[in-house]
């Protein structure tokens, strides 16, 4: 087994073992499907007291990931030349720990009627089109929010998390 985690290339590192297979699986999987990809994670901070689950931030940015490779996927279809890029950052106000993700897309975006978020334009919609609502749910189990905005062709989402141990999980 250490044989082979020698030998993947592990370009992320934040201290976190759950999130660093989680970045460094998605990344791989990211060049395969967008080559020429920039991901660009230096400004993901982990607080060292952090209380949030390791499980919880997994679903902030796994699904995040997943939309955001999605999103650049698409771009690199409809226009080969174009330039893709995902960047991950996190910063910390007191109790407060704010996640950024921004990643570049075709500008095209329909939102859902009854949550105004993001609808998905894959076939099956009950399958797919729910990783920013689970992205939404987990922010509120720890007293936060999401919130996400388009400046023309780049996807910003942002999701604010209290780091504390005591919150009703």
């Amino acid at each position: 087994m250490n044989n082979a985690f020698d030998g993947l290339d592990f370009r992320f590192k934040t201290g976190n073992s759950v999130i660093d297979t989680l970045l460094n699986m998605k990344y791989h999987e990211a060049l395969r499907l967008v080559p020429n990809l920039q991901v660009d994670v230096k400004k993901l901070l982990l607080p060292s007291d952090l209380a949030i689950q390791s499980y919880d931030i997994a679903v902030i940015l796994g699904n995040a990931l997943d939309n955001a490779i999605e999103a650049c996927r698409k771009l690199k279809e409809k226009e080969p030349e174009a330039k893709t890029f995902i960047r991950l950052s996190s910063v910390r106000k007191d109790k407060l720990l704010i996640f950024k993700i921004e990643n570049s897309f075709d500008g095209t975006l329909k939102r859902k009627r009854q949550t105004g978020l993001p609808e998905t334009d894959k076939a099956d919609k009950k399958v797919h089109g729910i990783g920013l609502a689970n992205i939404k749910n987990t922010a509120e189990k720890y007293q936060g929010t999401m919130d996400y905005k388009t400046d023309s062709r780049v996807f910003v989402l942002s999701v604010m998390i209290k780091n504390e141990r005591d919150i009703e999980k």
